[in-house]
């Protein structure tokens, strides 16, 4: 399978369309920033199209430092905090609801620490096999952290949707879960580019959750 920029940027296009129609027909800020997951996933595709086009236009190459952290900053800094948070908002339950701040609260740590990452260290863009893999030049000590780091921003991204008492949100969970695993089992190395590809297109399930949602709410 090849990920190219056209790839990325159909992907983009479509998604934009997806999510501005799911803010639209929301009906509350909860629904609201929760149905702006496809929206921002277009915007991550987006940046991650032009850094494909980066790799071949001399024009583009000047650019590539900042569609390098663009993408990243979303994939790896946004969605641990904002999947479990929007979900937070939207669920019901106390119970649910204080389970869902623990997982946001590891979401935030996560972010944070992939932040002072990516701000001490420097990140590069490689493109390879028609993948992109992402190299991060940790000192020695530092890459211990990478293992519980992954498996923080696992349980805070894709843990949210399994805890949420709203029925087809668990369809999300399983979506996002079976993505991770194709990902890491067939594309190891560029797990980050391929699985917020595959992440990406499962958003829309977000359309049928949302759905769902404003029925049981007649």
């Amino acid at each position: 399978m090849c990920f190219s920029a056209g790839a990325r940027f159909g992907a983009s296009a479509v998604l934009s369309l997806i999510g501005t129609a799911a803010i639209i027909k929301s009906r509350t800020i909860p629904q609201g920033l929760f149905a702006a997951i496809t929206f921002i996933f277009s915007i991550q595709q987006l940046a991650e199209g032009m850094l494909w086009l980066s790799f071949t236009n001399a024009g583009l190459e000047a650019g590539q430092p900042f569609f390098t952290y663009t993408f990243l900053v979303f994939a790896m800094m946004l969605w641990p905090v904002w999947i479990p948070l929007t979900i937070r908002l939207m669920e019901k339950d106390s119970r649910r609801k204080r389970s869902l701040n623990v997982l946001l609260g590891i979401g935030v740590l996560v972010a944070i620490g992939v932040g002072c990452v990516l701000f001490l260290y420097n990140v590069q863009a490689i493109s390879a096999h028609h993948h992109i893999h992402y190299k991060i030049d940790f000192p020695g000590r530092t890459r211990s952290l990478i293992v519980p780091f992954s498996l923080l921003y696992f349980i805070a991204t894709i843990i949210a949707p399994f805890i949420s008492s709203i029925k087809r949100m668990k369809w999300l969970g399983f979506g996002f879960l079976t993505s991770y695993l194709f990902a890491i089992i067939f594309y190891s190395g560029f797990v980050v580019s391929v699985w917020c590809y595959f992440a990406a297109i499962l958003s829309v399930v977000i359309i049928w959750v949302l759905s769902g949602v404003q029925k049981s709410t007649f």
